[in-house]
């Protein structure tokens, strides 16, 4: 159906300080352009060791909903600029302390020590809102994706109404799987979006 490209970009610097650069691209296949064409650009800033949002965009483009979207983070104040320059909105709203946006969260959650039954909370927002998510360790397994096996850990995440990196269905449950060694490497998204149900399956080179 397309194509999900999740990329760690070479370090930047803001204010003197290095940052982490993150993006992710989704791209559906021509096959279904004629009735559902996605075309969405996702981009984060982080602090080095990923412990707070520093910048977060989204340019949204699925099917008839059009949003280009940016969050730029004060910590002086610990508030938070959203703007939807489509739309011609934009407001302030407090964050906590930390707060993290929906997609450095996935390399936050990466760094983390993943066990079975453990819960991993923290402050997430997309610049609408600013909740504490929470993520469970559900179980390990064995998964194969793409004729490949991995020894993975399957996620599922609580975003408390704050909004993805996907238009997905309401209250729809997302469930993901990342490898079980120290790398984590994400494997397997699987939810529910607007037209029915996405899978995103790792591709490895050769």
């Amino acid at each position: 159906a397309g194509r999900s490209t999740l990329e760690v970009l070479p370090d930047e610097e803001l204010n003197g300080e290095k940052v982490r650069s993150f993006q992710m691209t989704i791209k559906s296949a021509k096959v279904l352009d004629a009735f559902y064409k996605v075309r969405d650009n996702i981009t984060s800033l982080a602090s080095y060791d990923i412990s707070h949002s520093l910048g977060y965009s989204k340019i949204q483009r699925e099917g008839r909903v059009k949003r280009d979207i940016s969050v730029d983070f004060d910590w002086e104040t610990q508030h938070a600029r959203y703007t939807e320059s489509i739309a011609g909105d934009s407001h302030i709203i407090p964050v906590t302390e930390n707060a993290l946006d929906p997609l450095s969260v996935i390399y936050y959650i990466r760094n983390q020590k993943l066990e079975v039954g453990s819960v991993i909370k923290g402050p997430l927002t997309d610049g609408l809102k600013c909740s504490v998510a929470q993520i469970r360790v559900m179980e390990r397994d064995w998964i194969k994706v793409n004729g490949k096996k991995y020894d993975a850990l399957k996620l599922v995440p609580d975003l408390n109404n704050v909004s993805g990196v996907f238009e997905k269905e309401k209250n729809a449950p997302v469930e993901f799987w990342v490898t079980a060694d120290h790398r984590h490497i994400p494997v397997l998204f699987k939810s529910k979006v607007k037209i029915g149900s996405f899978k995103v399956e790792l591709k490895t080179q050769g």
